[in-house]
């Protein structure tokens, strides 16, 4: 008997659980879409990304599917990747079921309800998508390198999600606000030096800068409004040295993209972006939190197949 083509990862700690219930709402719809499948549920960090290099070493699995948020996701997308951001199996495409604290990724990709989600998997298209490749300082002083396909953030966003763990429980944009506010306690702006294709460094305090391959970040945050998944470039959305005030003032209108009238506000592209700093800086990368300054992202343009709207 075949084995069947597709594997879903479910996360059932996504969205502070909500994934459970919602994988179990639609797996008969999934079943009438897709035929047989196999399911794997994730046991703890990391072990998304054991799955999915399992999956993709084994050769027989051309289509991933993911229930989760976008920590799972990049946890999928740097297990069917390699350390240079090949695939280690080019017929493998990755696809998303709704699901997560955050959700970023999927509303750039279109998905915003299971509708939406199944929709995509019936009768949608496959599309080459671009991958970041992100070379960081790791907590325990050594360089290490992580694949990203949403956002990457260094400041207070690096911070914030080191606070969200608390906050879980009121999901969405509660969870993110209650951290932003957590995290904005005794915070100062940091002096970061940016360069963007090897240009002259942008140098300044930031509260935040998102490096971006998607639009969302921060439980909907719309950061990077113009980034488009697969144009061979990142889009690169610099907070400067705003207050506190200052910020929570513009606060809601990021969620809508009117941040960028901002006068401290910057938005830039680029394929390559290196960013430093004297002073101690986080990082987080599609939502979790990751390590510190010095970093370097280098866009891989349409590194990894995605199966869209």
């Amino acid at each position: 008997m075949t084995a069947p083509d597709t594997l879903v990862v479910v996360n059932e700690h996504a969205g502070g659980g909500a994934m459970a219930d919602t994988f179990r709402r639609l797996e008969h719809r999934l079943e009438d879409a897709l035929g047989d499948f196999d399911v794997a549920f994730t046991d703890g960090p990391g072990h998304a990304r054991e799955l999915a290099r399992q999956a993709a070493a084994g050769g027989a699995v051309r289509r991933l599917l993911v229930g989760g948020g976008d920590g799972t996701l990049n946890e999928v997308v740097n297990g069917v990747l390699d350390e240079d951001g090949a695939p280690r199996a080019p017929q493998l495409n990755l696809g998303v079921i709704t699901g997560g604290t955050g959700g970023d990724f999927r509303k750039t990709l279109g998905v915003r309800t299971a509708d939406d989600a199944l929709g995509a998997l019936t009768g949608g298209r496959v599309r080459k998508l671009d991958v970041a490749r992100l070379t960081y300082r790791a907590d325990d002083g050594r360089d290490a390198i992580r694949h990203f396909i949403n956002v990457t953030s260094l400041g207070v966003g690096g911070l914030v999600v080191r606070h969200i763990p608390n906050f879980k429980q009121f999901g969405g944009k509660l969870a993110y606000a209650g951290a932003t506010l957590r995290s904005l306690w005794g915070w100062t702006n940091p002096t970061v030096r940016l360069t963007l294709d090897g240009g002259a460094p942008i140098e300044g305090p930031i509260v935040t800068v998102a490096i971006a391959n998607g639009r969302y970040f921060g439980g909907g945050m719309r950061v990077a409004p113009s980034a488009e998944l697969d144009d061979g470039h990142l889009d690169v959305t610099v907070l400067g040295d705003l207050s506190r005030l200052e910020l929570v003032l513009m606060s809601r209108t990021i969620y809508d993209g009117r941040h960028l009238r901002h006068p401290k506000v910057t938005a830039h592209t680029a394929r390559v972006v290196t960013a430093e700093s004297d002073t101690p800086v986080y990082l987080d990368v599609d939502g979790e939190a990751l390590g510190r300054l010095p970093a370097r992202v280098e866009i891989l343009p349409r590194a990894l197949g995605f199966i869209t709207p």
